[in-house]
């Protein structure tokens, strides 16, 4: 009776740590993604405002 409380334990601390996990790596994707996004659309600006100054 101990050791199935012990393993349900074991395995409700498990399930939670693979799910601390998967929304940790969730959030490192999202957060590179974003930072992907405004890189892209700084530089794109710069460079659209760099053809219109230009001439």
């Amino acid at each position: 009776m101990l050791a199935k409380f012990l393993n349900d334990k074991k395995l409700t601390f498990r399930c939670k740590f693979d799910q601390l996990a998967n929304k940790l790596a969730q959030t490192c994707r999202d957060l590179l993604g974003s930072l992907t996004l405004i890189f892209y659309l700084k530089f794109r600006m710069q460079f659209t405002y760099f053809l219109y100054i230009k001439p």
